[in-house]
């Protein structure tokens, strides 16, 4: 995926139809996207970036994430210890608080609503990142 930090208008769009993909609700605080703000400066998008090397999946004491075309977790190595969200370092993984699980971007399966949804194009799906 391609962030255009500076087209983002900051309307979290993307983590509205994330949280409503994912969770059924619009819950913004359980979107696997984050606008971060700090006005005037412009907005910052942090999602998982599918960097390389991956150093969520290196620090995972469990080995409960893999990747396969997007990062995969597989919930029940997951003991939900936070090391993944830690190593992480553009902030694409944080902790869900309800669920208690990693929360980052699967692509949608390869749909990438964000993208779709995304009213400036500050989102774009480029290749497939591995």
């Amino acid at each position: 995926m391609k962030l255009q930090n500076r087209l983002c208008t900051g309307c979290r769009i993307c983590e509205m139809i994330c949280s409503l993909t994912h969770e059924g609700e619009i819950a913004p605080r359980r979107s696997r996207i984050k606008i971060l703000s700090d006005w005037p400066k412009e907005e910052r998008i942090q999602v998982c970036v599918a960097c390389r090397p991956k150093k969520c999946i290196e620090a995972c004491p469990q080995g409960a994430l893999h990747w396969k075309e997007s990062l995969q977790l597989i919930e029940e190595k997951c003991d939900l210890c936070g090391a993944c969200a830690e190593a992480c370092p553009f902030g694409g993984i944080r902790m869900d608080s309800p669920s208690r699980y990693p929360h980052f971007c699967d692509r949608c399966g390869g749909a990438y609503e964000c993208v779709r949804w995304c009213p400036p194009k500050a989102l774009a799906r480029v290749g497939d990142e591995n």
